[in-house]
């Protein structure tokens, strides 16, 4: 077993490192989070130093690199702001790995080039008004053949990173069999100015700058070359996605609580209450010693999760796994930092509340912890499947 990262990947985690405090300062995030705006030439700069195009194949403009590459870069983004890491995530994960494993040649010398460059951005549009975990139970939008065409009808809800995006996976039922719901989903990639789409911004409490909006498809025409991999087979590019996506947020829920494990470390040798600094009163050391054991538990889960998924090893439990204890993690983190830092920390001029309301999102969200530990005594355990 060997733990150490390759001399690119730390080249890779060095990179991305210097322009998270270069580019991304602490007071910096601030700022953007107070006015909900994340400048688009941040993502400019990514692409300029190669971070975003770490996963795509050289042949299409990218440095080659896979999974274990994409959590380096999310976990270094994290530690500054979980947000740009989402953004970062919604590219490469949902873009890359989508269009890289399932789309069409056309749609790699494409799509591919252009995420690289900061050229195409991209969003998910999956999630159902009436259900979100239930994906195949939920879907009611439609798309329906006309000639050369699809026409694509429903509703969609948190459908995140939408204000920066230029085109969207959108998921709809093109047939349906009762014997097996998961047959009959079709993926398309629609870009978000196609006549017929429409939306409105939904008011979140974090990740205020990465926009999340109910989207309606109104009789949206689309082409048949917009379908990526194939149709009414959907599902499977969605969960090779959504296992990917499960290591995407884990990977981004150890870099949120390093962020604030930090920030609340240095909190407690600085501050003085009784003659002395509050890091040596043994209720501040338990509480900090507790963190830093189980961010290293996440990063393990993680990593090992995205080499399994290099490998093309089935990741599904591990990832499920990564995704629910590393986002527990971040949540007990934080909520340990707001008790170190006590009264500064529910002030605004700390980042640690912050920290504190962007993790309350990812313990729901991309699949809520609770149907996580579903999956997990189903797959791990061997039992019944309780939903």
């Amino acid at each position: 077993m060997d733990f150490e990262f390759t001399e690119d990947q730390r080249a890779l985690r060095d990179l991305t490192r210097r322009f998270v405090e270069k580019e991304m300062a602490k007071d910096t995030i601030a700022a953007w989070d107070r006015d909900n705006e994340l400048p688009m030439a941040l993502l400019d700069k990514m692409a300029e130093i190669g971070l975003m195009g770490a996963t795509i194949p050289e042949e299409y403009g990218g440095s080659g690199g896979g999974v274990m590459e994409e959590t380096i870069v999310l976990e270094e983004l994290a530690r500054h702001s979980s947000t740009v890491a989402l953004a970062y995530g919604l590219d490469v994960s949902f873009g890359a790995v989508t269009i890289e494993r399932h789309g069409t040649a056309e749609q790699k010398r494409e799509f591919l080039p252009g995420l690289a460059t900061g050229r195409h951005h991209f969003a998910l549009s999956l999630t159902e008004p009436d259900g979100g975990t239930d994906i195949l139970g939920a879907m009611k939008t439609v798309a329906k053949p006309d000639g050369d065409d699809f026409v694509i009808t429903g509703s969609k809800v948190f459908t995140t990173g939408l204000n920066i995006a230029s085109w969207l996976f959108v998921v709809a039922r093109t047939g349906h069999d009762p014997d097996k719901p998961s047959r009959g989903l079709t993926v398309f990639l629609v870009h978000k100015d196609t006549p017929g789409i429409s939306y409105r911004k939904i008011e979140k409490l974090g990740s205020r700058f990465l926009h999340s909006y109910e989207v309606r498809y109104d009789a949206v025409r689309v082409p048949k070359s917009s379908i990526v991999g194939e149709e009414g087979r959907g599902w499977h590019a969605i969960l090779d996605t959504l296992n990917n996506e499960r290591i995407f947020i884990a990977a981004t829920c150890v870099g949120l609580a390093q962020g604030a494990f930090e920030d609340a470390n240095q909190y407690a040798k600085e501050r003085r209450a009784f003659d002395r600094p509050i890091g040596q009163f043994q209720a501040i050391q338990s509480m900090l010693a507790d963190s830093l054991t189980e961010i290293e538990l996440s990063r393990l889960m993680t990593y090992k999760a995205a080499w399994m998924q290099d490998r093309g090893q089935d990741c599904a439990l591990p990832a499920a796994m990564a995704k629910y204890y590393a986002s527990e993690t971040a949540f007990r983190t934080t909520d340990r930092g707001m008790r170190v830092l006590a009264g500064y920390g529910f002030t605004m001029d700390y980042h640690m509340q912050r920290y504190y309301r962007d993790i309350r999102q990812l313990i729901f969200a991309p699949l809520t912890n609770e149907m996580n530990r579903n999956f997990i005594a189903q797959v791990g355990c061997g039992l019944p499947k309780s939903y």
